[in-house]
């Protein structure tokens, strides 16, 4: 056996200064530390004083971050701490509560009288768990249980008799160990190693001597058998400095953590509070933040909160781990965050991070972004350490795109240039080039020369064959109600929202179409395609951006349409079968929220024109189309039954009116919405006390519980052959079919010019 002192040296902001020889150890052998015990100014704070208790506490406590812990209601309840040393002044009012203080034991006797007439570990024990009562401080696990062990006589003295004593009778009674005393030299860690075996977090100070390495017992943290149950603690200044007393990190530097101990407020002797400081000082606080850990998590094992502690520090000093502040500050909220990935697992098992997904939802599926914004898409995660945490998908659900200049003249940044010409055989060819400006990065020197950017031509033969073919997304002037013509020549290409809904799903597509007139129908075959313009398009069109997505969509179409001309009326009807990869309804997504690989959507589209008068059409049309469910293996999202979309628009149209070939219309639309169909998530919700994981099957409507009303006016008028003047007024409610999305309004001029 051997005796050393126990106690350890505090610094506290008084001028009196009393030196204590401790008692000898049993074996006769006298030691002797200097101890400073400089009683500081007393505190009788009124009880219901809440905003001083706060006061009194949170310099400390802001210092580590633990009101992060406490905005999530983790205060350290049903955790227990045993406190070796000079016993508990139990009659203190922060311990008034008979559940928070555990039935003590004495080291020394053997009995179960724990007072402490020294008022150290009554200041050590408030630091942990003083209660939030309104008076005088709270400490850092408020609601923790305190065990109370002395191990250290009423003059601070001790040996390793009382402590090894001490701590295995706190085995399978804590979970956690605060040792606020420390020897010179080493001794006999049979009792620690048995701690340690057993389970326990061991949390004890450096000492109070700056020295270069922490005294035992904190110095045996760097032992193999330790298993990174034991933290070695420090102490720091206010701003974070190393304070002049405290020992280092030393040859124990990976696992050290230095916590506030300058000048700290805590429970006394006769229900006062004092000041003190100390390396006793800062690793009560460590063993606070260790059962704010434990409480959050039980399962947890001792080792397991202990690397949580190390690796979440907030490094000072010199970058990594240094011989000064080894791993460095406390850091409560960054130990209560997920460390490394966190992943949870999909129905069939399979394992997925779910920080990495994301999803752009189409105004089609704009219901994903409400559910995302309501806090319905949430999923129980487990990080490196296995802890579980809720995570918020839709955090990762980006909002549906609102009203953009580019939406409603294309890229503005750019100058189109197109050029039409009718052959002799009645064939057509149109030309579209881009133009680069100093928005695309050039300034100086000659203008570069025009891109081809899109293209269509239209080949007509004897009999009413015709075929085309374009890139570009010219495709709109081929089908539906785009490529109808009444009498006196009017045509509806280009008029807001009467395009086919579903041909937008397959961007700047490359169309290739066959038609033959029959008896006055004219009946047309065609594909769009995606990909095939993308692999086509090498000159950076301005119609293909890049998606940022790693794998950009790809789709194709089928299409097929019966249309015929009355001469004052027209109307179409379009058949279509839309393929998509990487996308879905135009939306994109990726990780626990992907909707799949594939999307399938057949549609029809009924559209129709009628002259009311010379010059005066109107025009409208009707798109419906359904989407057969899929199933994700590889999502959270396992199942999108059958959804079914539609859209509608209805136009009136003037030329000539102002002046010769100028166009006036006024459109109203609603654009592709979702009236049925549901999306089906498995996820898990938690674990249980086995670690059994616990899940959950949701079920979500895709329906929006509003619809977007669009109204655009336009007019256009050609001032002279070179140059044009273009007007736009438009208005959206409930853009993308969100009732929480304010309304848009767009006014636009442009005035054009080529040369």
């Amino acid at each position: 056996m051997s005796s050393f002192p126990f106690f350890q040296r505090s610094m506290i902001a008084t001028a009196i200064t009393a030196a204590f020889m401790l008692q000898a150890g049993a074996e006769g052998v006298p030691t002797q530390s200097g101890v400073v015990l400089e009683p500081a100014q007393t505190y009788f704070p009124t009880v219901g004083a809440s905003d001083m208790e706060r006061s009194n506490s949170m310099g400390v406590l802001r210092q580590i971050r633990a009101d992060y812990a406490y905005a999530r209601a983790i205060t350290g309840n049903g955790v227990t701490i045993a406190v070796l040393d000079t016993g508990l002044n139990a009659r203190h009012r922060e311990f008034a509560e008979p559940a928070k203080i555990g039935a003590g034991f004495n080291a020394i006797t053997g009995a179960f009288d724990t007072t402490d007439r020294m008022g150290h570990g009554t200041h050590v024990a408030g630091l942990i768990g003083a209660g939030r009562n309104g008076s005088g401080i709270f400490g850092v696990a408020y609601d923790a249980r305190i065990l109370p062990v002395k191990v250290l006589q009423d003059s601070g003295s001790g040996s390793t008799v009382y402590l090894d004593r001490g701590l295995r009778h706190a085995i399978g009674k804590a979970a956690i160990a605060n040792i606020s005393l420390g020897a010179a030299s080493r001794y006999d860690p049979q009792a620690m190693l048995e701690a340690v075996r057993s389970g326990m977090l061991i949390v004890a100070a450096a000492g109070n001597d700056a020295a270069a390495n922490p005294n035992w017992p904190a110095r045996f943290a760097k032992e193999a058998w330790a298993n990174n149950q034991i933290i070695a603690v420090g102490a720091v200044d206010a701003n974070n400095r190393i304070a002049a007393f405290s020992n280092r990190a030393g040859d124990t530097a990976a696992w050290f953590l230095v916590a506030p101990g300058v000048r700290l407020m805590s429970p006394y002797l006769n229900d006062q509070y004092v000041t003190m400081s100390g390396t006793s000082m800062a690793t009560p606080v460590v063993s606070g933040a260790a059962a704010l850990i434990k409480q959050l998590w039980p399962s947890l094992r001792a080792d397991q909160i202990g690397n949580i502690l190390l690796v979440t520090a907030t490094d000072l000093g010199t970058p990594g781990i240094d011989p000064i502040y080894g791993r460095g500050l406390l850091n409560v909220e960054k130990a209560l965050q997920p460390i490394g990935s966190v992943t949870t697992t999909t129905f069939n098992g399979k394992t997925i991070n779910v920080l990495q997904g994301a999803a752009q939802p189409s105004a089609a599926v704009s219901r994903l972004w409400s559910l995302a914004a309501s806090g319905d898409l949430r999923v129980v995660g487990l990080d490196d350490f296995n802890r579980d945490f809720n995570i918020n998908l839709g955090a990762q659900v980006a909002r549906p795109a609102t009203l953009s200049i580019d939406q409603v003249f294309g890229a503005m940044a750019n100058r189109i240039e197109t050029a039409e010409q009718v052959l002799a055989d009645g064939s057509q060819l149109t030309v579209a080039y881009h133009r680069r400006t100093a928005a695309d990065g050039w300034q100086f020197g000659p203008a570069p020369a025009a891109k081809l950017a899109a293209f269509s031509f239209l080949a007509k033969s004897a009999g009413g064959r015709e075929a085309s073919v374009g890139i570009g997304g010219m495709s709109a002037g081929y089908f539906g109600i785009g490529a109808l013509r009444l009498d006196h020549g009017m045509s509806f290409g280009g008029v807001a929202g009467l395009s086919n809904p579903y041909g937008e799903l397959v961007p700047a597509a490359l169309h290739m179409a066959v038609a033959q007139d029959i008896g006055g129908f004219k009946l047309k075959l065609g594909m769009l395609s995606a990909g095939l313009n993308r692999a086509l398009a090498t000159q950076d069109s301005v119609f293909l951006p890049d998606s940022g997505w790693g794998r950009p969509p790809k789709s194709d179409a089928a299409l097929f349409e019966v249309s015929r001309s009355f001469g004052d009326a027209a109307m179409a009807v379009s058949f279509s079968q839309t393929s998509e990869v990487n996308a879905y309804l135009g939306s994109q997504s990726r990780g626990a929220l992907a909707f799949g690989q594939r999307a399938s959507t057949s549609s029809v589209q009924l559209a129709g024109a009628l002259l009311l008068a010379r010059d005066l059409a109107m025009a409208g049309q009707a798109s419906f189309g359904v989407t057969p469910g899929s199933v994700a293996s590889g999502s959270l999202i396992t199942e999108i039954s059958g959804i079914r979309t539609n859209a509608f628009s209805l136009a009136l149209i003037a030329s000539d009116r102002l002046k010769k070939g100028d166009r006036f219309s006024v459109a109203v639309s609603q654009p592709l919405r979702t009236y049925a169909g549901r999306m089906v998530m498995d996820v898990m919700t938690g674990v249980d006390g086995n670690g059994q994981q616990q899940r959950e099957r949701l079920v979500f409507s895709m329906v929006p519980v509003v619809r977007e009303w669009r109204a655009e006016v336009n007019y256009q008028q050609p001032l002279r052959r070179d140059e044009a003047v273009a007007m736009t007024l438009l208005l959206r409610r409930n853009p993308n079919h969100l009732s929480e999305a304010p309304t848009e309004k767009l006014a636009l001029i442009r005035y054009s010019r080529q040369f």
